[in-house]
């Protein structure tokens, strides 16, 4: 016998380890794609703050501008306004868009009991972006 040889079994677990290895891999590499300071909490709609939804699919030019531009002014709602995402890798992003009949590259708009306030389709410029919350932000959010 071979001392050098492996076993079948050795071998199949050599296998499977290599494979879990690789969708660790893979769920990393999603979880890192997604912006920082992001939620991915869907749940958080109607629990009592204004809350900002993108669809998000960042395999999309349109939808990568879109949180670009988000990226840009959120930070001045810090507080007023939760921004959460809806990723259109997952099965729950998949769903809360279809749920709301929208696509990616979409921002829902959210009253604190979670009456839908607004859809904004597409990208859009910054100034733009500030306007739409600067409307949602003057909702008080309930305490």
């Amino acid at each position: 016998m071979d001392p050098n040889a492996t076993s079948p079994r050795a071998r199949y677990l050599a296998i499977r380890v290599v494979f879990i290895a690789f969708l660790a891999g893979i769920v990393t590499l999603a979880i890192w794609s997604l912006p920082g300071g992001y939620s991915a909490d869907l749940s958080q709609v109607g629990r009592g703050g204004n809350v900002v939804v993108q669809v998000h699919d960042h395999s999309l030019v349109s939808s990568t501008a879109l949180m670009d531009s988000l990226n840009r002014v959120r930070g001045d709602y810090r507080g007023v306004i939760e921004f959460v995402v809806a990723d259109m890798q997952v099965a729950a992003g998949q769903a809360f868009a279809q749920a709301h009949q929208v696509e990616a590259a979409t921002l829902l708009l959210f009253a604190p009991d979670g009456t839908r306030l607004g859809v904004v389709q597409g990208a859009h410029d910054p100034a733009t972006l500030r306007g739409i919350l600067n409307q949602v932000s003057r909702l008080p959010a309930a305490r």
